[in-house]
This record gives structure tokens, sequence and C-alpha cells, in this order.
């Protein structure tokens, strides 16, 4: 008995500890913290850590009855290699999910999974302090089992041997009543509620929160709602829903002013890996670009992924908070592309891109979305993929540069270039303007982006050429940036190039999923497939923004925004009830729409 409560408190002490260890290694994303911060999100923590631990030490539980039943040596041996297991497992979360939550803004969730069929891509964003806190992690986890088996449950198995069945039988009951209260922890309560991480959410301040949430309990949670929990994010009827969506996306679409010069422009769209508002000083080329082309200056992200961003770009669907359609080729083949609308109108598609394709099954992707030709890692020498994710972006864009210029053809042509160089860990060659990683990182391919420009300016299909600059997410800089707030989603967008009539700064609010929406409507293509998108420059459209993040959502409009944190179901900014009925409806609509696909 005593060896079973012992295990017990050591793996609630493990939990604990935990708590604090996380919030110092990130303690820039923590922000300001008073002492009762620290004391707070680890009572708050307790009753999520308290299930967990409840978990693991009842199936500890169970090996003992065996014991008391059958007293052979396996059964402390099963012990001591499911103890180990679950050791290292726990571990690994823990390392992996305090090394990325200053990157990723919330805790490993099933997504990992799909960047581990990826480990090249995944292993390419550490950089040395997350080998190192790896490392200490491992010293600490051997430290622990060895503390838990030398001292705190040394020689159980031999000092807890019952002598007679009545006595085995007994102590066995007693040892499955014991395990068996268990499940008053791991269930969280006697009502019909259960335990979740919601439960632990108990501040303004959703670092805070985050700090308080279990990674293993996470991750679990995560596995088991399935890739599209529709259930999660239902909250009216179908016909509400729709009707809610409605009134932010009128079905009529009044004609826009028109912007280019020709309808049927060569269009080079370039997809910027992270390029965030909030790094618009370090992008002196696009800053001159937007004074002299067309510049959506109030623009948010769908989300915070390349895999979410570059289907919420040239598909127009939003992204979601859990999932990534991307991944899900049954689904994402159904999807409306840009490159399908185009190439009915006699386009020629070219997709460039550094990286490997095959990571969050892109290829696929693109395969149904029209891009038979497509540039890959594998498409440059060896010796030119410099960096941990491929080729810098400075060769990738002279490559497309050259070819563009000198393409002869008559039919116009859509070359989509996805930019890779200012993911983390940031190393960039050619450049070192700022201090700060990032920031210098925005800066080289903003570099690169100037030298394209001008190889194309020289072209002689300049004047029909049209350049789209968007980025696929926005990135948390500067650092006390919250993984939920609506700064975290600005992007800029603009259109450049011969092609552009006249040179117009744009307000309107607006989004990713509207970039092909309003682009087909400038050329006079049919964009009613593009359901949850809107043409920003018509007259009639409804200026509003929505985006999604770890397991939330929000809405923004002119006038007022609405968060919404989905697992504690509650808002965590703004009070307008109608704005919270419309996103919670938008959001329904676009789980919805998968069901349907």
């Amino acid at each position: 008995m005593r060896a079973f409560l012992k295990y017990y408190l050591f793996w609630i002490l493990f939990f604990v500890v935990q708590k604090p260890l996380f919030m110092l290694v990130n303690i820039k994303q923590m922000g300001a913290l008073e002492w009762s911060d620290w004391f707070l999100v680890s009572w708050h923590a307790f009753p999520l850590d308290l299930s967990v631990a409840s978990y693991i030490t009842a199936v500890f539980g169970l090996l003992v009855v065996g014991y008391y039943l059958c007293p052979k040596p396996f059964w402390a041996r099963i012990a001591d290699v499911y103890t180990g297991m679950i050791l290292a497992v726990a571990l690994m979360i823990f390392i992996g999910d305090t090394g990325v939550y200053p990157y990723w803004g919330f805790h490993l969730d099933r997504s990992i999974f799909v960047y581990l069929a990826s480990p090249q891509e995944m292993l390419a964003n550490a950089v040395w302090w997350q080998w190192l806190l790896a490392l200490i992690g491992l010293i600490i986890g051997w430290s622990g089992y060895f503390i838990l088996y030398r001292y705190l449950l040394r020689g159980w198995e031999g000092r807890q041997i019952p002598e007679g069945w009545s006595r085995r039988l007994v102590y066995a009951g007693g040892m499955l009543l014991l395990a068996g209260l268990l499940f008053l922890p791991i269930r969280g309560s006697v009502t019909t509620s259960t335990m979740n991480t919601g439960r632990v959410y108990f501040s303004e301040r959703q670092a805070l929160n985050m700090a308080a949430i279990n990674p293993v309990f996470n991750l679990v949670e995560s596995l088991s709602e399935g890739s599209f929990d529709t259930q999660r994010y239902t909250y009216m009827s179908t016909d509400e829903a729709k009707q809610l969506v409605a009134e932010l996306l009128p079905s009529f679409d009044s004609a826009p002013q028109i912007m280019l010069k020709t309808s049927r422009p060569n269009i080079v769209f370039f997809i910027l890996e992270s390029f965030s508002s909030n790094a618009w000083d370090a992008m002196p080329c696009l800053r001159r670009l937007a004074e002299e082309g067309i510049y959506f200056s109030q623009t948010y992200a769908s989300s915070f992924r390349t895999d979410r961003g570059v289907v919420a770009i040239l598909s127009g669907f939003p992204g979601q908070p859990t999932s990534s359609l991307m991944t899900h080729p049954t689904k994402s083949r159904n999807l409306p592309q840009l490159g399908k609308s185009l190439a009915v109108e006699g386009y020629q598609l070219k997709f460039w891109y550094g990286g490997d394709e095959d990571f969050t099954n892109m290829r696929s992707y693109l395969i149904e979305g029209g891009f038979v030709d497509r540039v890959n890692d594998h498409s440059f020498p060896v010796s030119q993929r410099l960096s941990k994710w491929g080729v810098p972006d400075h060769l990738l864009f002279a490559r497309a540069a050259e070819e563009i210029r000198a393409r002869e053809t008559d039919l116009p042509t859509l070359d989509v270039i996805l930019s890779l160089s200012s993911h983390e860990p940031f190393e960039v060659p050619t450049i070192n303007r700022y201090d700060h990683p990032y920031l210098n990182s925005i800066a080289y391919t903003d570099s690169c982006i100037g030298a394209f420009i001008d190889v194309l300016r020289a072209s002689k299909d300049w004047d029909n050429t049209l350049l789209i600059f968007v980025p696929d997410h926005g990135y948390p800089y500067p650092v006390d940036v919250q993984n939920h707030e609506p700064r975290r989603y600005a992007i800029p967008i603009l259109w450049a190039g011969g092609a552009v009539k006249e040179t117009r700064e744009v307000k309107t609010l607006c989004s990713q999923i509207d970039l092909v929406p309003t682009l087909l409507a400038q050329m006079g293509i049919d964009h009613s497939e593009y359901v949850f998108g809107k043409n920003v420059l018509a007259p009639s459209s409804i200026p509003f923004s929505f985006y999604s993040f770890n397991d939330g959502f929000a809405l923004l409009t002119s006038q007022d925004s609405v968060v919404i944190d989905a697992k504690s179901n509650r808002k965590i900014i703004g009070e307008n009830t109608e704005m919270e009925r419309h996103a919670r409806a938008f959001m329904q609509r676009v789980m919805e729409t998968i069901d349907e696909k």
C-alpha cells in the first residue's frame, strides 16, 4: 500500500514541478509575472495533474493486484518497464512542448504527428538551447527514475508478499479499491462533466492558462477528439448558422472598381513565410511596392501554420483550430483552388518551393489544384540546399525570376512561389541587418524580392505582369504577442507590377480567404464556389475578418472584435453578444462544410 501511495505522490510531484519549469523556459511569453502567478498556475493546474497521475498510477495498481494474486518476479519487471516507458514518453512530451511553445503559442496536439512524418523538417526548427533543454530533461528524467526505484520503491515486491490465499485476496481487494478510487480524480467530478483542459483556465491572461495545462493530457485529449470534431463547434441549428453567415457574406456582388490594366495578366503569386505586419519596418522593398501598387493594409491571416495558410490563400477556405485540410487529401481534393479556376481560362501553372513538398501532404494538394509543373528542393543540387529547410530564398527566387523573364509563350501564366527562409530557426545567408533573428530573416527575404523584381522589370512582359504578395501566416513578434490576439494575425497583402492600373491603399478589413475571390472578380471570372471569401473591392462587401488559433477563433469588424476560446467555451476578448453569435456561426459552418466534402 505504501509503495502505491509513494508511486502516486511521485507522479503528482513530477507534473507539479513541470509548471514552473515551463514558465521559466518561456518567461518572455509569460509577460510580467507576480510572485502569486507562479502559485496560481500550479494551484489551478492541480486537478489536471492529479488526473494524469491517477491514470498512470491506476495501471501500476493493477500490476500490484496481479502480483498479490500471483507473486512472481515478472510482475515487478512489467511495472519497471511500464514506469520507464511512461516516464520517457512524458519527458519527450514535456521537452517538445516546452521547446515549440515560443513558436507555436500553444501546446503539442495531434498536428505534431503530421510533422513527425517529416522529421528532417521538424528538426530544422531546433536551435542550440532546445537541444540543451532536451539534454537537461533527459538527465532529470533519469534522476527521477533512479530516485523512484532506488529510494521510494526499493524492494516493494519483496516487502509486500502476503502469506495465504485469504490475505492475498484481502490485499488484492484493497489495492483494487484504491486503484478504483482514482476514477474520481481521473474523471474530475461525479456529475456529467468530465475532466478537460478547459477546467484549468482561471486567468484573463491566456499565457497563464496555457502554463496551467498539462501537456500530456492536452495531447491525449487532442488525439481522442479525431481529425475534424464538428460537434465541438456546433452552437446552433445549421439553418440559423447559415443565416448568420449570410449576413456577413451577401449573395449579391456589386461591380467592383477595376484596378488592373488587363483581365488576363501573367500572375506571380508570392506566399511569404511568417511575414507579419508587426515586422513591416523590416520590409523596405515591400514598403516601396506598397507605394506604387495596391496595398491591403487591414488584412489578417486565417490561421497560424503554413499548411492552413496555403489552403486559406489558394482555396479561400478558412483554417481550422485543431486540424488541417491539407493533411487530408480526401477532403482537400474537393476544395476549389486558384489554379483550377485559372487553368479553365487557359493559364499555364507552376509552383515554386525550395523545401520538401511532401511535408503536410502539400504535393497532393498542389496536384489536385492543377500544379503538375513544380519545383522543390530536389530540383536543386545538394550544394544549394544550404538551410535546414532546404534551398534559401535568394537561390529559389533567382531561378524563378530568370525562367519567368525568358519564358516564351502566348498563354497567360500563374507562378506561385512559396518562400521558406523566414521560418524558424531563421538561419539566412548574405545579410545581417538586425540583431533579432526573425527580423533579420524577414529583411533577407525582402531583399530577395527586390532582386527578383529588378529582373522582371527588365522583361518585355512587365506591363502585363501582376505581382501578388501574401504571407502564409503571422508570427508572435514582439514576444509579448499572445497566440489569440488579433495583432498576432495581422499581415500585409499587396498587388504590384506593370498590370496594376493605379496606386491605392485598401483599408477595408479583410482576410487571406478574400484574396482569390477579389482577384477573380477583377478578372471577370466567377468566384461563387469560394463560399467563405468576399470580393473586397465590391461596394457591397461587408468589412470583417475571421481567424482561428489552437482550439479557438475570432471575428473582427471595423467597430469591434470577439475572440473565443473553444476549450473553455468563453470569450477571451470582446463583449458584443451579436458578434459572438456570428463568430460561432461562421466557425460552425466551416466545420460543417468540411463534413459535407
